[in-house]
């Protein structure tokens, strides 16, 4: 089970270097260090569920509803918290966050059910929860302005989303490395079956990796959700493709057993200064989305060389 090493990344900071280079020479509004907040900025609520998803996706699973959970959050977030205070709000929204997870893992785990087609299944009831529980509206929170310290407040003259990226990142690369929590991550993703004749509890394991989705989904909805001053059942959309685009971008494997955080927060970063080169120079959205799904193919193939190579080196190694 192959850990962290920095090669793994390198790649991935020299093209984000190169391509802010390409759009800092066609755009010199780039470099000013308002845009380069803002770019570190737009990138941490992708980047801190990626964090989540990155577990999830190790650990041989991933899922599909977190842009749903997304959308339950921000409306809970939204009533709870006009109701009974923001703190309130937010902790009514990480217990939804980590029941959504639970019911994931349960079905997978329990019922047996591909996590594809669990998570797509609990991704359109969740959304269809998410819009019943707004009535269809959106809700305002201009009332709760203490929640605005999420999107526009610093801590030491950084940006509050910034430094919660930063803590998340921190906390997960520790776990991931030096903890048991991480390794049975590992084990349990590369291969189910000798897991659990080690004697490790799988099917915990694979519940918590859908947990860790879901509360890295939280930490996103509260930078969301006070960036846009509405709880919205209809947020989130193409969420999880921005995420799970995000993770395999950075090198996670699909098939499980080996993940890279650190990978993960530079593929963030890459796309964000693409979207944010292509805004400045005025592209439209559409066009955008095909520039980031040929970023995303391109990943995929170098991705399945470098997996194939390791391979084929393992192989002749064992001869």
């Amino acid at each position: 089970m192959k850990r962290y090493k920095c090669s793994d990344t390198a790649g991935l900071l020299a093209a984000v270097i190169l391509v802010f280079t390409v759009f800092s020479c066609l755009y010199p509004n780039m470099l000013t260090l308002f845009n380069i907040k803002n770019i570190f900025v737009q990138v941490s609520t992708t980047a801190i569920a990626a964090a989540g998803m990155t577990f999830a996706m190790t650990a041989g699973v991933f899922d599909l509803s977190i842009g749903s959970i997304q959308a339950l959050l921000s409306v809970i977030i939204a009533q709870v918290g006009l109701q009974f205070g923001l703190a309130t709000g937010i902790s009514a929204a990480a217990a939804a966050a980590v029941f959504c997870g639970v019911i994931n893992g349960l079905v997978v785990v329990k019922l047996k059910i591909q996590a594809f087609a669990a998570t797509l299944v609990t991704m359109i009831i969740l959304r269809g929860a998410a819009v019943l529980l707004a009535h269809g509206k959106e809700i305002p929170i201009y009332n709760m302005g203490s929640i605005k310290f999420f999107s526009s407040g610093t801590i030491l003259e950084i940006p509050v989303p910034i430094v919660m990226m930063i803590l998340v990142y921190a906390v997960s690369f520790a776990a991931y490395e030096y903890t048991e929590f991480g390794m049975y991550m590992r084990s349990v993703g590369s291969n189910l079956k000798a897991a659990e004749i080690s004697g490790i509890c799988t099917g915990k394991y694979l519940i918590l990796a859908f947990v860790c989705t879901a509360v890295g989904t939280v930490f996103s909805t509260v930078i969301t959700t006070s960036q846009i001053m509405f709880g919205k059942g209809t947020i989130g959309e193409d969420f999880a493709m921005d995420v799970i685009t995000t993770v395999v971008l950075g090198g996670t494997v699909l098939t499980g057993g080996k993940g890279n955080l650190f990978g993960t927060l530079a593929a963030s970063l890459l796309i964000a200064v693409i979207k944010n080169g292509l805004n400045i120079g005025g592209m439209n959205t559409y066009y955008q989305q095909l520039v980031i799904g040929i970023v995303f193919i391109a990943a995929l193939v170098f991705n399945n060389g470098k997996n194939l190579h390791a391979f084929r080196k393992k192989t002749e190694g064992r001869e």
